[in-house]
């Protein structure tokens, strides 16, 4: 937590990072990202709604939000809170929490500003080729289906080496997976391995601390609960910053 705490307060003062990352956003970048995002959604706890932002008169002064955000490396408050709505699954009782599965709502404006970055990051992360070759998940151009051919290819190239009429393979099933990330330790391997500092890790850090949600159920709120770990369900970053938590691994489970 030390060492996490100092990177980030290094990146405030003098660890600058890649200009590519750290620059003001542009026009072009916001609607780029509004063009990818489904501003039909519904909102977050903050009530904004993405046709809303859609129809702005003055899409100059969301930019001005955003990069303000962005300068400083602060979220607002309302940008990181979540409702939890259970829907529940089928052929299932209502006994058990298990018996649903949660839809997070988060602010549609930080999910737009979130789609700028992860654009920007993708770009530095596949020009730098920094993602290791085994990791097929939330990247663009890879599926399930690449891996389960790079995966029989490894069985058929293992038997031609060594013919045997046996294989085994250990599948890992993480639950919660995006509940047990640590948020520390993800902020040291961004900035250690991938070389994303900067206010670039600055505003991920504020992102990814101070959190909380409360659940809607039958339209009953809960009460706050504020985060400690993970990154966010129901955000745009959280599935590519899973991943380079993970990235690595495949070097720790090599026989």
């Amino acid at each position: 937590m030390k060492r996490a705490k100092n990177i980030i307060h290094g990146c405030h003062t003098s660890d600058v990072g890649d200009q590519g990352l750290s620059r003001d956003f542009s026009q072009q970048e916001l609607l780029l990202a509004m063009a990818f995002l489904d501003m039909t959604k519904s909102p977050g706890p903050d009530g904004v709604f993405g046709r809303m932002l859609e129809n702005l008169s003055h899409r100059g002064r969301l930019l001005d939000i955003i990069n303000l955000s962005w300068k400083i490396g602060r979220l607002p408050a309302e940008w990181k809170r979540a409702t939890i709505f259970p829907i529940k699954k089928a052929g299932k009782n209502n006994w058990s929490p298990k018996d649903f599965r949660s839809i997070a709502l988060t602010s549609t404006t930080c999910k737009i500003m979130e789609k700028m970055i992860l654009i920007r990051i993708q770009y530095f992360l596949d020009s730098k080729n920094l993602i290791p070759g085994e990791q097929y998940g939330y990247r663009r151009g890879h599926s399930t289906v690449d891996q389960i051919i790079s995966f029989c290819q490894s069985i058929r190239d293992a038997q031609n080496c060594k013919p045997t009429h046996h294989t085994m393979a250990a599948l890992l099933d993480l639950t919660k997976a995006f509940d047990r990330v640590w948020k520390h330790k993800l902020l040291i391997k961004l900035h250690d391995t991938f070389n994303i500092r900067g206010n670039t890790l600055v505003w991920i850090s504020d992102y990814l601390h101070h959190r909380s949600i409360r659940v809607n159920f039958n339209n009953t709120f809960s009460d706050p609960v504020v985060l400690g770990q993970g990154v966010p369900q129901g955000s745009v970053l959280s599935p590519t910053l899973f991943s380079l938590y993970l990235a690595g691994i495949e070097k720790t489970l090599s026989v």
